[in-house]
């Protein structure tokens, strides 16, 4: 079986919550997989610029915390790191005053990112196995599966 195929089909799959409630009203299985998969999908499309600059970036605060209930130690570590970019505060969880703060950060932010992006995209973590097994742990409190 293509693990990386059925967490696809998963996340398209109509019958779960995972895109139609707010992340607070997910379970904590489905907050694990939004934040997860929020973070993989715009990183691999933009690095954490566009992770941040989009709503995946809401869950940023979160993100090490799922990626760690994984077994993904390493890359927690990283998102911990490009968390941190933004201060003691960390990135707020708001995407408009998410943006603001990017402006302000300017070009040191955007070399610690890419540096970090160059990280993530050795994949330390096979994502897609620690992911797999975890949904298969906790399919009963993944709604709609």
């Amino acid at each position: 079986m293509d693990r990386n195929r059925w967490l696809i089909a998963l996340s398209e799959n109509r019958g779960t919550k995972f895109w139609k409630l707010p992340f607070e009203k997910l379970t904590d299985a489905e907050r694990v997989f939004v934040a997860i998969w929020g973070l993989e999908a715009d990183v691999n499309n933009g690095g954490f610029s566009q992770y941040y600059f989009n709503s995946h970036g809401d869950n940023s605060a979160y993100a090490p915390a799922a990626l760690r209930a994984v077994g993904a130690n390493a890359m927690a570590r990283i998102v911990d790191d490009a968390n941190t970019v933004f201060g003691r505060a960390g990135p707020p969880t708001d995407r408009e005053a998410r943006q603001r703060a990017i402006e302000t950060l300017g070009s040191a932010a955007e070399e610690t990112w890419g540096k970090l992006d160059a990280e993530f995209f050795a994949y330390p973590d096979n994502l897609t196995e620690c992911l797999y097994a975890y949904v298969q742990t906790h399919k009963a409190q993944i709604r709609g599966i």
